[in-house]
């Protein structure tokens, strides 16, 4: 684990386990829970292939199913209720997909691959919320804080191409590789209350941070929207 991660995670589950025992003792209200579905959408990423010396090369991965559960904390209430927000998310991919770069223009050149990939990544998180009611039935909410991403990527090279290599095939080896790293994400939606304190939504979430898959494709940025139907619950 990377030397920062340690101190992070403990100060976020201290923070996560105190608020959870002042809540079983009364002195913090109950949280809701809210349980989302939808879909990832990863930004152009940046990646270092070993048949190039180390040159960046923009990648796009495909989108990805994602599922997740939120919590909330509420430590000050009013015209907008505060707090904690604690949770985690799911992403997989297990497909067939087909990766396009362009080399740098100092070197010029193209990169095709077509890779059967298991793409996993999940993240903890641990920030702040704001949540204000619109009116009766329709509340809104935005939170943001830093995460621990997890991420973990098989590759099986079925056929891959590199314009600037001699024979044109790109050293991508079949492996697994996999990283742990810090980042960040934020959160807003909107609320639509069907009564006994439950609610369904939508919402808009974000996420960055960056995982090394040195056995594979090395370092990748992951950052994109998400895009999701939620249901929240009052405990």
């Amino acid at each position: 684990m990377k030397p920062i991660l340690l101190p992070v995670c403990s100060a976020l589950l201290l923070i996560l386990q105190t608020t959870t025992a002042l809540a079983a003792t009364g002195e913090v209200e109950q949280p809701s829970i809210q349980v989302f579905l939808g879909v990832l959408e990863l930004d152009d990423q940046t990646a270092q292939w070993n048949n190039n010396a180390g040159d960046e090369v923009n990648v796009d991965f495909s989108s990805l199913p994602i599922g997740g559960i939120e919590a909330e904390y509420i430590l000050g209430r009013g015209w907008v209720h505060w707090g904690l927000n604690p949770g985690g998310s799911i992403a997989w991919k297990n497909d067939n997909t087909q990766v396009a770069g362009s080399l740098t223009e100092q070197n010029g050149g193209t990169l095709l691959v077509n890779i059967d990939n298991s793409l996993l990544l999940t993240e903890l998180h641990l920030g702040a919320y704001v949540r204000g009611r619109l009116n009766e039935r329709v509340t809104t909410y935005a939170a943001a804080g830093p995460m621990v991403m997890y991420g973990t990527l098989d590759v099986n090279n079925n056929n891959s191409s590199d314009s600037q290599s001699p024979d044109g095939s790109a050293a991508i080896p079949d492996d697994n590789s996999s990283d742990i790293n810090l980042g960040y994400y934020a959160r807003v939606g909107i609320d639509f209350s069907i009564g006994n304190q439950q609610q369904l939504g939508l919402g808009l979430r974000y996420l960055s941070s960056e995982l090394d898959f040195d056995k594979t494709v090395g370092k990748v940025d992951l950052k994109g929207p998400q895009y999701v139907l939620t249901y929240s619950v009052q405990l």
